[in-house]
């Protein structure tokens, strides 16, 4: 037998062992686990039985409590059984997809390291079948070139000896092949993985993780790290697989899914990225919006126009550039300081403070109520001062009605004439209702009512502006919010500033159990959301991914990461970035570098394909049938999502309406939230951090797209494209695209 048909047999009698340890452990485990489940529901039964029915006696309270601390480790150890045993269930048809031999320094036994996407091990004996691929072992497999190579063990650096990397495709508990590779992660499975059709929820990259990728994901010794990536880098799927190494390489400091919240640009983006984490063996995280948090914290007190409905009424706008100016400026650093002094001015200035009085009788001196508001030695906030303040006096109002109760009763009984305790209490009641208004007038803070202040007083605005370096038409914004702000419908960027507000004058604390927080598409933010972002994660690390290329309503460059550094003052943070692209063709990526404002910073990965082509018609109709054509011919050549993208909702509603009954189509708006596989169309915007096998970009044309802003939006619309992009446009077609 030839060396190569050894090796084959090896490896296949070493796939043969594992998937036969995997079936025996699953046959075991499911025994055990049925026979937990019986025992966890006799248990129950148990408790219910004897301990409902005599909760009043104190022997049998403590009796019931060890019934509940012994329900709880009954629970713990079933959902723990069961989670290994569907761990195995996923893995057996593709137990492993790696192998490194290694010798460390010093040792002679080389170790053959199998990596999958599981821990496979034999208890009792610690065999160790397979390495997960957050295991640090397995980081030389992502990072290291045959020779020389180390990884970071916790009792530190391992060096040795790498004599061997190996790939193997295997479907089913079959061993279709394997190769060996000297260098990464070999060109031949990346490019299998990346000529795959696009599906309807992200792929994880476990297999094909790149050496520049694994040092983001693995990162463990920064409270900030800040990922620059450019379109189809992966940004968003290192994001998730970052997410799946913190939960196993910090299990034992008892971190979990409930600990992680993702903010993202809207709920598609949750639902797209859902299949990731449970493909990875790990529960689903929180997943937010910035629209989420407003509502979270006023409570529904107000309505707030989405960011999707701010870009919306921005791009279809003819006053589109004072509109831009207005949210880079709601945004900025400088507004953030003149909301800080507008905080500073409520506590010293803004509050008035009154004398309290009950029936007649004054119980508390307005200087009194100031001077102890101002003493803050602990830095506690406004409103926490001020609801101490209110509960004091309400304790002063119980020990008033007391004596007034007493003195009302003699009053009423020395007249001799008939009367009810409900004619003491109803007198008390008005008494006490005329107090409580007043306190109320100065304790409760109306943040909508403090931001409209700002721009209606114009004296307290400009001094709140002093030496601050504002746009030229800052006053005209100024007059122009105080005109148009309303409480029932707040625009999105003022709503931001409502409640940094709230979070700097109130101080409430909605998700104390956050441990790390990944912000995506992170250029789309402003210095203010990061600001805010702040105030709600106390203590939290972040890892924060975007693409200064991407913006849509601002122009972008890299001191965007400067200002989250201020914005977020952490500890220690770093800064990576991330260069090639893997999404696109070759010839899609060249094409839209003339998109991009430094296109030498995109390095194309060279997987080759069609040419992207740009069609001229005469008019509409010839570009709805060759929109239509288009589709078909695609769905034809096996393409499975087929994004048809717009400039915006207003135009998608449109082309919808000539397209819906000559193709089939799903439409996309500001409140979808599934995506759907066949022919889409959307929006640019609601096109960000997703890909499609083929996207038309609909009506290119010089009237679309003219303003610079234009440039970034097609950039966005171009770089959506796996396998084809095709634009059409009747008229003259954009200059951004000659």
């Amino acid at each position: 037998m030839s060396g190569e048909n050894t090796i084959l047999e090896q490896e296949k009698q070493y796939l043969n062992e594992v998937i036969s340890f995997l079936e025996e452990e699953i046959q075991s485990s499911g025994e055990l686990v049925d026979k937990q489940k019986r025992e966890l529901v006799a248990l129950r039964k148990e408790m219910f039985a004897g301990g409902i029915s005599t909760v009043d006696d104190y022997d049998r309270n403590i009796e019931i409590s060890q019934y509940h601390t012994m329900e709880r480790m009954e629970t713990a150890q079933y959902e723990h059984k069961l989670g290994k045993l569907e761990q195995y269930k996923r893995i057996l048809n593709k137990p492993y997809f790696a192998r490194i031999d290694f010798t460390e320094e010093e040792e002679y036994d080389e170790e053959q390291i199998y990596i999958g996407y599981q821990n496979v091990m034999k208890d009792g004996s610690y065999q160790v079948y397979v390495y997960d691929w957050r295991a640090p072992i397995a980081s030389m497999y992502y990072r290291n070139e045959i020779g020389e190579a180390s990884y970071e063990a916790p009792c530190g650096e391992i060096r040795g000896q790498m004599s061997l990397k190996r790939q193997y495709e295997i479907s089913k508990g079959e061993l279709e092949y394997f190769f060996d590779s000297s260098v990464a992660i070999t060109d031949d499975l990346l490019q299998q993985a990346l000529g795959n059709n696009a599906s309807s929820y992200m792929k994880n990259i476990v297999e094909t993780i790149q050496k520049e990728q694994d040092l983001i994901i693995r990162d463990k010794g920064n409270d900030l790290l800040m990922v620059q990536g450019v379109a189809g880098s992966g940004k968003t799927s290192i994001a998730m697989h970052r997410i799946a190494f913190l939960l196993y390489e910090r299990m034992s400091e008892g971190l979990t899914s409930d600990n992680i919240m993702i903010i993202s640009p809207n709920h598609l983006f949750g639902e797209y990225v859902s299949t990731v984490l449970p493909e990875l063996g790990e529960n689903n995280v929180q997943y937010s919006t910035m629209e989420e948090f407003f509502d979270a914290y006023f409570k529904g007190r107000h309505k707030l126009r989405s960011r999707n409905s701010q870009l919306e009424f921005m791009i279809t706008n003819k006053h589109r550039n004072k509109i831009r100016s207005t949210i880079r400026f709601k945004g900025s650093l400088a507004f953030v300081e003149m909301l800080d002094r507008l905080v500073e001015a409520f506590e010293k200035e803004i509050i008035e403070f009154k004398d309290v009085y009950y029936a007649g009788q004054l119980i508390a001196n307005k200087e009194e109520l100031r001077k102890s508001f101002l003493d803050n030695a602990i830095k506690m906030a406004a409103g926490r001062r001020l609801k101490r303040i209110a509960h004091g006096l309400e304790q002063k109002i119980r020990e008033c009605e007391k004596e007034k109760r007493k003195e009302l009763f003699k009053e009423l009984k020395g007249k001799g004439t008939y009367f009810a305790d409900e004619d003491i209490d109803q007198k008390l009641n008005e008494y006490r209702q005329q107090t409580a208004d007043t306190i109320r007038s100065f304790s409760r803070i109306d943040i909508f009512g403090l931001y409209m202040k700002l721009f209606k007083d114009e004296k307290l605005f400009n001094k709140l502006a002093k030496d601050l370096k504002l746009p030229n038409n800052v006053e005209s914004m100024r007059a122009h919010t105080a005109k148009t702000l309303r409480p029932d419908f707040v625009n999105y960027e003022d709503g931001m500033a409502m409640l940094y507000l709230k979070l700097k004058l109130e101080d409430e604390h909605l998700y104390p159990q956050m441990k790390q927080v990944l912000v995506d598409e992170a250029q789309d933010y402003y210095p203010l959301q990061y600001k805010v972002l702040g105030e709600i994660f106390r203590g939290v690390q972040y890892t924060i991914l975007g693409d200064i290329g991407q913006t849509i309503e601002k122009n972008e460059d890299e001191s965007l990461y400067e200002e989250v550094m201020k914005c977020l003052n952490p500890k220690k943070a770093l800064k990576l970035s991330l260069d090639k692209s893997y999404r696109s063709s070759y010839e899609i990526s060249q094409f839209v570098r003339k998109l991009r404002e430094n296109s030498n910073a995109v390095i194309a990965y060279e997987r080759h394909e069609e040419m992207p082509i740009i069609a001229q018609q005469e008019n509409e109709g010839q570009m709805l049938e060759w929109v239509t054509d288009k589709v078909n011919e695609y769905k034809e050549n096996g393409y499975e999502t087929i994004a048809i993208i717009c400039k915006s909702q207003k135009d998608v509603n449109h082309v919808y309406s000539k397209l819906a009954n000559k193709v089939e189509l799903h439409k996309l708006n500001t409140q979808s939230e599934e995506f759907h596989k066949g022919a889409l169309i959307m929006p640019i915007y609601m096109a960000k951090g997703l890909e499609y096998d083929a996207v038309i970009v609909y009506e290119a044309n010089e009237e679309n797209y003219y303003e610079e802003e234009d440039k970034q939006l097609l950039y966005i619309a171009c770089t959506r494209a796996l396998h084809r992009l095709a634009l059409c446009h009747t008229g003259e077609v954009s200059h951004w695209l000659v």
